[in-house]
């Protein structure tokens, strides 16, 4: 679902998002094969995927056409969905400009990377940030100029949570005055579903079964999500409600939203 209110209706509503992967990301009937044990084959053509896939208005965020060619489609997500959090939470770009704010990213697929490397004669300059996973969290401080700690946390599928964690723990401390914590994932190559395939970890059907007995694997799918994080007290000077208790979500019309927590947690 695109933004939190369609996200929260797919959940409750159960809905198999799901499709058949589309060309622009790759062939999926070339590479797809029933017999997982077919070397260089998938056992799938299914996942859930985003409606729109790396469009990205790059002049907004002050990139150049050349660069915003060379950057991951990760990197695109995040800065938008940022913009979001920060739109949705009532938070001006320019207010949170040059402020002590941290970016925590979970990241851990490193399709687009895989893809530029095997295109030798059309590197350039920009590649190496373009295709860093490093550069994920350091890209979005440097378009909202924020001046927190930045870095980029890949544990694999609990690498948000493990984002978090460090978020929350560096605003504790003093490292930051409030966190930008985003993770993101965009499948775009078939060779990780090939791995996945081999390990007998892939549902044929793209679709995880948890605690059933038709479990046959898990279904991968992409998306972005970004919290803008405070501690409670400043988010009760700022939007002054002192009924405001332990954790809030305050104004998550979009894709993103902003979360509070107690002083002392």
């Amino acid at each position: 679902g695109d933004g939190i209110d369609n996200f929260w209706k797919v959940l409750e509503e159960g809905r198999n998002c799901t499709v058949e992967i589309p060309p622009e990301r790759f062939n999926a009937k070339e590479w797809y094969d029933p017999d997982d044990n077919k070397p260089g084959k998938i056992c799938t053509t299914r996942a859930a995927l985003l409606d729109e896939f790396n469009s990205f208005d790059n002049h907004l965020f002050g990139i150049n056409n050349m660069e915003a060619e060379r950057m991951d489609p990760q990197q695109k997500l995040l800065i938008e969905c940022t913009y979001k959090a920060l739109e949705d939470a009532g938070v001006p770009v320019e207010s949170v400009s040059g402020t002590k704010t941290g970016v925590f990213i979970g990241l851990m697929n490193r399709d687009y990377e895989i893809i530029a490397s095997r295109a030798v004669n059309e590197i350039n300059h920009y590649d190496g940030t373009g295709t860093a996973m490093s550069i994920a969290a350091n890209r979005v401080s440097f378009t909202f100029n924020l001046t927190g700690p930045s870095l980029t946390v890949d544990t694999a599928c609990s690498s948000f949570l493990f984002a978090l964690h460090y978020a929350l723990q560096a605003i504790k401390s003093g490292d930051c005055e409030a966190a930008i914590c985003g993770g993101v994932n965009c499948i775009i190559d078939p060779r990780t579903f090939v791995s996945l395939s081999k390990a007998k970890m892939i549902s044929p059907e793209g679709i995880s079964k948890p605690f059933s007995k038709k479990a046959d694997g898990y279904g991968r799918g992409e998306g972005c999500g970004v919290v803008f994080l405070k501690p409670l007290k400043k988010v009760r000077l700022l939007v002054k409600q002192p009924e405001i208790r332990q954790v809030a979500c305050l104004n998550f019309l979009s894709s993103a939203l902003i979360m509070t927590f107690p002083e002392k947690f």
